[in-house]
């Protein structure tokens, strides 16, 4: 597993669009992104058109500030 931080917008209202930023670890940036609009399909009922992803980057084990994704990469 690798570890992505995603940086991107989605449309909260009509016209309103709000960023986010959001680390996953995933088997590839494919994966990463597809995750992604699962995560937001099923918590926010966003549908996949209302989510834009503006930057998939791999980050190291290090850098991760999420516990979960450390946890899950086998990071420390």
């Amino acid at each position: 597993m690798k570890a992505y931080r995603i940086v991107g917008k989605i449309e909260i209202a009509r016209r309103e669009w709000q960023k986010y930023s959001k680390e996953i670890a995933a088997g590839d940036e494919k994966e990463a992104r597809e995750k992604i609009f699962c995560d937001f399909g099923s918590r926010q009922r966003i549908k996949r058109r209302s989510i834009i992803i503006k930057s998939v980057t791999e980050i190291t084990g290090d850098k991760v500030v999420d516990s979960v994704v450390k946890y899950q990469i086998g990071a420390k």
